[in-house]
């Protein structure tokens, strides 16, 4: 979907970071910020097609190292908390009091971690495929137990050393990501890639790309997992209970980066009225599945009538 944007900049949010921010649609509309997933994925104007632009004003921020922030691929000083941090500074520098949000995986789990830490900036969310970023969640991704026993042709070729040690693992592919040989680098890229995309999308082709950006996401993507992801998980258990917005979570039946059983699990346990999950039935993690799209682009459209009708009756 081509589509010129309102402006482009690039906000400096310090630690020698630059991100990128572009925004589309009505100026006057609704301010909706995108929050691309990975962590490292950087935003696509494919993405724009989920929203109505006549009605919202959608603010895509590449989150640090990811797309066009500068520099790209950074790790020093990318953390969960400094990328919470810059949401909030992007709302200020935009002079915007209340945005609502929306995005999926990774993304979704900003979303929540955000509308947490200042819940009186969130009017609505709208997320998807929810990463729950617990130990369970990483076990069943990299570990020997989970994905792995439903995939066990893709795994195969994803473990690159013989352990039952996930840290092991990441180690391996830290080494292999920083080779000094591009061959090996772009092998490494490939197998880390192909792993997630297996998960994402059954069925779909093996990812084949081995440009600098698709580097940049799997070295991003492995330096959050092998650190944790810096602790959102207990951030996540201690603060979902702020969230004082309507939250809609669409997950896939049949998403294998972020079952919806850990999901439902996780909400169970940390009980939010305001969140409401949905099950698509038949539905995976990617966004490539038509089932998921709809599910999603009518929510977010619902999200829309229901902050134009709250702004009449203010």
């Amino acid at each position: 979907m081509a589509c010129q944007p309102i402006s482009r900049d690039w906000l400096t949010v310090g630690d020698g970071h630059e991100l990128y921010i572009a925004q589309y649609g009505n100026v006057d509309g609704i301010p909706l910020l995108y929050l691309h997933g990975g962590p490292g994925a950087g935003c696509s104007t494919e993405e724009l097609a989920l929203f109505d632009l006549s009605v919202y004003r959608v603010i895509f921020m590449d989150q640090r190292g990811a797309g066009l922030s500068r520099p790209r691929g950074e790790l020093k000083h990318n953390n969960v908390s400094k990328l919470l941090t810059d949401i909030e500074q992007v709302r200020q520098w935009l002079g915007i009091s209340t945005w609502a949000l929306a995005g999926g995986s990774f993304g979704a789990t900003l979303g929540l971690l955000y509308a947490a830490a200042y819940p009186s900036r969130v009017i609505e969310q709208v997320l998807w495929g929810a990463f729950i970023p617990s130990e369970e969640s990483i076990q069943w991704l990299y570990g020997q137990q989970g994905a792995a026993r439903l995939f066990s042709s893709e795994q195969l070729d994803f473990s690159v050393v013989a352990t039952t040690d996930t840290q092991q693992l990441f180690t391996s592919y830290r080494d292999g990501l920083e080779h000094q040989c591009a061959s090996v680098r772009q092998d490494f890229t490939r197998r880390w890639l192909s792993w997630e995309m297996a998960l994402a999308y059954p069925g779909c082709k093996q990812y084949k790309e081995n440009t600098n950006l698709s580097q940049v996401l799997a070295s991003i993507e492995l330096y959050y997992v092998a650190n944790n992801y810096f602790a959102a998980f207990e951030q996540l258990c201690d603060s979902l209970v702020n969230i004082q917005t309507r939250t809609v979570i669409i997950q896939g039946e049949l998403d294998w980066v972020c079952p919806v059983g850990v999901v439902f699990s996780f909400l169970q346990d940390h009980n939010n009225q305001h969140i409401n999950l949905v099950e698509i039935k038949g539905g995976y993690h990617a966004l490539a599945d038509i089932k998921m799209t709809r599910a999603v682009v009518s929510a977010i459209r619902e999200m829309a009538q229901i902050i134009e009708k709250g702004n009449k009756h203010k």
